[in-house]
């Protein structure tokens, strides 16, 4: 699944992220606001993975929004804490994909290799989907890198 991304060295936590069985990581279930252990939100689902795999614990962002229903108020604490994170232009593994739904930037996933992405969605549940898709291509905003 990770050919070709790791030119030169590569730190420890990307080696990890490498050895990552991601199935563990499919299947779990949606909720608003979820911060787990079993259902999470986008913004949880996230935090969950880096405090798992990368040992960094992720603000938890709820006191930025109040519902994920609320396209506006999650665009605004997206936006918020866009200063946490570096865009990149080259993505590695766990870096976070921003996706646009509903015309507002409301949805992040996690970038695994240039054809793949895992993400929490209300309908789905946690699941690998191609980033490539109709319908999640045209909604990528950037990548970002944790940058604190």
């Amino acid at each position: 699944m990770f050919r070709g991304l790791f030119p030169g060295r590569i730190s420890w936590s990307l080696f990890r992220v490498v050895l990552m069985d991601v199935r563990e990581y499919i299947g779990l279930q949606y909720q608003d606001r979820g911060r787990g252990p079993l259902a999470f939100d986008c913004l949880g689902f996230v935090g969950h993975v880096y405090r798992r795999e990368l040992d960094l614990v992720l603000p938890d962002f709820l006191d930025t929004y109040h519902s994920a229903e609320d396209s506006a108020g999650c665009a605004s604490a997206i936006n918020e804490r866009k200063v946490d994170w570096l865009q990149v232009d080259q993505p590695r593994p766990l870096d976070l994909i921003l996706f646009k739904v509903f015309g507002h930037p409301t949805h992040v996933g996690l970038y695994l290799d240039d054809d793949n992405f895992i993400h929490c969605f209300k309908g789905t549940g946690s699941c690998v989907e191609r980033l490539r898709s109709w319908t999640w291509e045209r909604r990528v905003l950037g990548f970002y890198r944790w940058a604190k």
